[in-house]
């Protein structure tokens, strides 16, 4: 690892269960961090520190004190808000109104049956098309309204 270079060091904001496909990642320094490579790697911590390094201009990211590294991309158009009413999971063309006043609906199909009333929402891109995170669970959106 003698050849990275340290970005950034911080913690994630929140739970960080390891690594899986397009995972995103709130660092606490207000930055957001996408899994640009698919890599499983299971491990959970409550706000690990984490490094953002470098190497020839591409960004990993490794938890403190592990060994597992995976590529990331920085973005920044995150939405964060609430599902307005009750969240049930995932049906097929599941649309669903946030607290902020915008619509989503599922565009890829995905049966996940999951309650939570008023759960957190995260919608980024992370390139393939826009991801919505709610209730542990996420799967490709498109907004409608």
């Amino acid at each position: 690892m003698n050849d990275f270079e340290v970005v950034c060091r911080a913690q994630i904001d929140g739970d960080f269960e390891g690594f899986d496909d397009e995972v995103l990642f709130k660092l606490n320094n207000g930055t957001y961090w996408v899994q640009s490579q698919y890599k499983y790697w299971y491990y959970y911590a409550y706000c690990p520190e984490v490094l953002i390094l470098r190497r020839h201009g591409v960004y990993y990211l490794q938890v403190v004190g592990q060994n597992e590294i995976v590529p990331v991309a920085q973005i920044s158009d995150v939405i964060e808000s609430r599902i307005n009413g009750d969240f049930n999971g995932w049906e097929g063309e599941t649309s669903y109104q946030l607290t902020n006043g915008q619509v989503w609906q599922q565009s890829a199909y995905k049966y996940t049956y999951k309650y939570s009333h008023m759960p957190s929402v995260v919608i980024f891109n992370p390139g393939s098309g826009y991801v919505m995170q709610v209730a542990g669970t996420s799967t490709k959106v498109r907004r409608i309204q």
